[in-house]
């Protein structure tokens, strides 16, 4: 079964990501100890803060001007049954400053 990006459904870790404001991003591409990259994503709405991890990042992409922050998307992609890549983050809106890239897997740090 084939679809396009578009079809996929929005990740339940976070429905409507775009209501978040992207206000930090860490990416660590060779943690010690033989540990699994990631990129850290902290995320705001009004007084609320978020942080999730994603692991095996790739295809990091971020446009002149960002992370901007509204618009983006989380979208979960396992059903494809991909290798190594279970979730693709995207901006709707196109917006300047807009992250894109897949990884393995999500979840929020406390």
């Amino acid at each position: 079964m084939t679809h396009a990006w578009g079809e996929d459904p929005e990740h339940p870790i976070l429905p409507q990501a775009w209501q978040y404001r992207i206000v930090g991003l860490r990416l660590e591409l060779e943690p010690g100890d033989d540990g699994e990259p990631f990129l850290d994503l902290a995320l705001r709405r009004g007084v609320a803060r978020r942080v999730l991890r994603f692991w095996s990042p790739h295809d990091l992409e971020i446009e002149r001007g960002g992370p901007a922050g509204y618009g983006l998307v989380i979208h979960d992609v396992r059903a494809r049954g991909l290798d190594r890549i279970g979730v693709r983050v995207d901006d709707f809106e196109a917006s300047p400053g807009a992250i894109r890239f897949v990884a393995r897997a999500v979840e929020e740090l406390p």
